[in-house]
Parts: structure tokens; C-alpha cells; sequence
């Protein structure tokens, strides 16, 4: 049995109470296994607070579009790691429910809507336009910096009434507790050097459609656009 299959089992049994509809025998039942595999595993009641969360990802943390990862950890309460196995790749949130489901959905809608977005661009007439193979690089880098830029900011002001400096704290302290040997990616420049790229980013993600990623009772994800995962 996995550790997440565990604790799912353990939310499974701990959610069976006389509230939502179980005898008191089944729940007096529930409530005993839940203490027993508890204290054969050695989980603590913060362990039950702490989930994970994973999608994979084309990019190992160095695009631009990357740098959006650790802000919306830190909008959602979570923390997050670059797991790197051969040519498979992921992005993993960790930190109290349903913060890490919520981070996963969110960043899918984000990186999908960049991926949409700089499409147009490249169909563009000013893209077009550009006469190189690197003043178009340069372009559409710049162009999804607009794109990350205005979502950060967007991001940083839907999610600034459900902060907490605590939950974030034991979020950052979990991931490390799972990742010892783990190491921080630190932000690199992203200098501007297509200032109309960049608006045109910036107009651009002013488009995409955000909320907080979840329906209103946390029972199921949903896209922040509205629209079933791809």
C-alpha cells in the first residue's frame, strides 16, 4: 500500500461519522482502525492535513512559463519540487488539502492557456514580421514573460484572501521532509527585450479566464476555465 492509498484510506475512515450518516457502532468501528493503522505507520494528525499532488510537464523548471510554478504554491498554500526521472517529468505540490489539487488544476489551465495564446501570436502579423530566427525567439519569450507577468499578478490578488503564512510554513516543511536531498531552483533574469511582446503578453494574459480552481464544496476539481482536463 502506498503512502497517498493510506491516506486516503485513513480520510476514508475518518470521515465516517454519526454526521454523515454512519451508526455510532460504525463509526466508534472506523474511528478505532483509523487509530490503529495510525500508530502502526507512525502518521501524526499533520500527516493527514499534508497531500500531494502531480502533473507531468514537458519543461524541467527552465522556461519562462516555469517561473509561475512557485507562485501559485505560494498562492495555494503548497510548496513545490521538479521530480526528474529519466525523460519523465513533474511538478509536485505539497501541503494541506485541497491546496495541492488546486495548485495541479491551476497550472494546467495557465501552461495551456500560454501554450493557446502564443500560438496566435506566432500567427501574428508583428511575429511575422521579425526577420530572424532570433528576434523570433526573442519575441515569443518575451511575449509569454508578459503572459507570466500579468498572471502573477492576477494570481497573487484572487488568492490574497485564503493566505496563510502558517500553512504555507508546514507546507514548506513537508516538502522537505519528503525531498531531503532536494535543491531550490533559483529564478533566472528574464531581461526585456521586446517591449511590444511584452504587452501584447501582458494583454493576453489578462484574457485567461481565473478562479480559484475548485468547485465551491471541494468535492471535485475543476478547471478554472471551466472546462474538463485535456
Amino acid at each position: 500500500m502506498t503512502s497517498e492509498t493510506l491516506l486516503r484510506r485513513l480520510r476514508a475512515l475518518r470521515a465516517m461519522t454519526t454526521a454523515n450518516g454512519c451508526t455510532e457502532a460504525e463509526a466508534m468501528s472506523a474511528a478505532a482502525k483509523a487509530a490503529e493503522i495510525m500508530r502502526d505507520a507512525g502518521l501524526t494528525e499533520n500527516d493527514l492535513e499534508i497531500g500531494e499532488a502531480s502533473s507531468p510537464s514537458k519543461s524541467k523548471g527552465r522556461s519562462v512559463a516555469a517561473d509561475l510554478w512557485p507562485v501559485i504554491a505560494f498562492c495555494t498554500n503548497t510548496d513545490s519540487i521538479v521530480l526528474i526521472d529519466g525523460d519523465s517529468v513533474s511538478v509536485n505540490f505539497v501541503g494541506r488539502e485541497p491546496g495541492p489539487e488546486i495548485a495541479v488544476y491551476l497550472r494546467e489551465v495557465c501552461e495551456r492557456a500560454i501554450k493557446r495564446e502564443l500560438e496566435t501570436f506566432k500567427a501574428g502579423n508583428y511575429y511575422r514580421r521579425r526577420r530572424t530566427l532570433k528576434t523570433r525567439r526573442r519575441a515569443a519569450e518575451n511575449f509569454v514573460l508578459g503572459m507570466v507577468l500579468r498572471l502573477r499578478r492576477r494570481l497573487l490578488e484572487l488568492f490574497s484572501p485564503t493566505r496563510s503564512d502558517a500553512a504555507r510554513a508546514k507546507a514548506v516543511e513537508a516538502l522537505g521532509q519528503r525531498y531531503p536531498a532536494m535543491s531550490k531552483r533559483k529564478l533566472r533574469d528574464r531581461p526585456i527585450r521586446n517591449t511590444e511582446a511584452v504587452v501584447q503578453g501582458l494583454v493576453a494574459g489578462e484574457r485567461v479566464p481565473l478562479n480559484h480552481g475548485m468547485t465551491a464544496s471541494d468535492a471535485a476539481p475543476a478547471l478554472a476555465d471551466g472546462r474538463a482536463p485535456a
